[in-house]
């Protein structure tokens, strides 16, 4: 964002420093229109910018046995839309700077547990039980303003879902 913002605010000052406080209102306009001139342009600009919008997903090399098919369906719902390279990339992550946020956060997911390189990563899912009961996953800016509803879990879908984790290889101690 602030890649963004910078160039944006550097006109504006710039804009700011050259007005002369004799003109008044007919000024304000002018550094209004300006300031919304520099927005328009650099939003234009950075659309040019790739990164966050190449959304091919890599191959699934080795997902979880999992417990039982309403476990994977869970996951499916409440976790692979960041931790999977099953990722189905919305509209808006086509757009500068959006893209870049959704692609970062994709990224981070993949790298702290990817359920698609399950078997072939030395990364296990030892977490994933504790942040599921904890409620820090997924987050809440994931879910916020009706974004992603189908990741938000009813407690008896926590439970369901703990308890098939619970019983699937590589989740828990003793699995």
């Amino acid at each position: 964002m602030a890649v963004v913002l910078a160039p944006i605010a550097l006109i504006a000052w710039w804009i700011i420093q050259k007005r002369n406080p004799q003109h008044g209102q007919a000024e304000a306009l002018s550094i209004i229109s300006s300031v919304a001139i520099a927005t328009v342009v650099t939003f234009a600009v950075i659309q040019a910018i790739p990164y966050g919008r190449n959304h091919t997903n890599p191959p699934v090399t080795g997902e979880p046995k999992w417990a039982n098919p309403e476990t994977r369906d869970l996951m499916v719902r409440a976790c692979f839309g960041c931790h999977s390279n099953e990722v189905k990339y919305p509209s808006y992550a086509n757009v500068a700077p959006i893209s870049w946020a959704v692609q970062s956060h994709i990224d981070e997911g993949r790298s702290a547990v990817n359920y698609s390189e399950f078997t072939t990563s030395s990364r296990r899912g030892d977490d994933t039980i504790e942040v599921i009961q904890e409620g820090s996953m997924p987050p809440g800016f994931y879910t916020r303003f009706g974004r992603h509803p189908e990741a938000r879990l009813t407690s008896a879908e926590i439970a369901t879902l703990v308890a098939g984790l619970k019983a699937t290889p590589g989740f828990s101690e003793g699995h």
